[in-house]
């Protein structure tokens, strides 16, 4: 993990345009999910985010009335996320525990990083208390055993989705609300065999 941080440090002031075709509608998608897959969030839940680069994600969080937290292995990135979130953000790396429990948890293009897959999702087992959200290549990882390990850490009831939004491409509003629609619709998720992560949500 450590080295890939230098690579982070140097794209923070730009990592949200970096990375993404369209950011905020990017992160406002991500955090509706957040919110409506598997077990509902309220309004004043907690949110812990790992991995939580610039803080674009938070942004959105907050906005819904979620009580947000994050932190990132790059001090660099947090400067940055700071600017707009102030002491929410902080540094921490894979191995990070919270003051406090916390109703969720997420992780988003990271757990590829995590260095024991299994020894990461019990520990945010320990101080979760509803749910934990996070993303996946499936093309690039089983599901089968991500889903293994998931359960293995404690976590009894797991829901995927497809998450049907270009990173990189910026798709007319019309064809990218048409995606949203069929998201949960039985057969959707073949096309990630091709293109698109999975999106997990791990509860009780």
């Amino acid at each position: 993990m450590k080295d890939v941080v230098p690579k982070y440090d140097a794209i923070a002031e730009r990592y949200s345009a970096h990375d993404y075709a369209d950011a905020e509608r990017y992160y406002a998608r991500r955090a509706k999910l957040v919110v409506e897959h598997g077990p509902r969030l309220g309004a004043g839940d907690s949110v812990l985010d790992i991995a939580c680069g610039d803080g674009g994600l938070g942004r959105q969080l907050l906005a819904l009335g979620l009580d947000y937290r994050g932190v990132d292995a790059s001090e660099v990135m947090v400067e940055v996320a700071r600017r707009t979130l102030g002491d929410r953000v902080g540094p921490g790396m894979f191995d990070y525990v919270p003051p406090a429990d916390v109703d969720a948890t997420t992780i988003f293009r990271s757990l590829y990083l995590v260095p024991d897959r299994r020894a990461f999702l019990a520990r945010v087992r320990s101080f979760t208390r509803r749910k934990l959200v996070f993303d996946f290549d499936p093309r690039a990882y089983s599901t089968g055993e991500l889903i293994a390990d998931v359960r293995a850490a404690g976590w009894e009831r797991v829901e995927l989705r497809p998450f049907l939004m270009p990173q990189r491409v910026k798709l007319p509003r019309l064809v990218q609300t048409a995606l949203w629609s069929v998201e949960p619709m039985p057969g959707v998720r073949l096309l990630t065999r091709v293109r698109f992560p999975l999106l997990v949500s791990a509860s009780e």
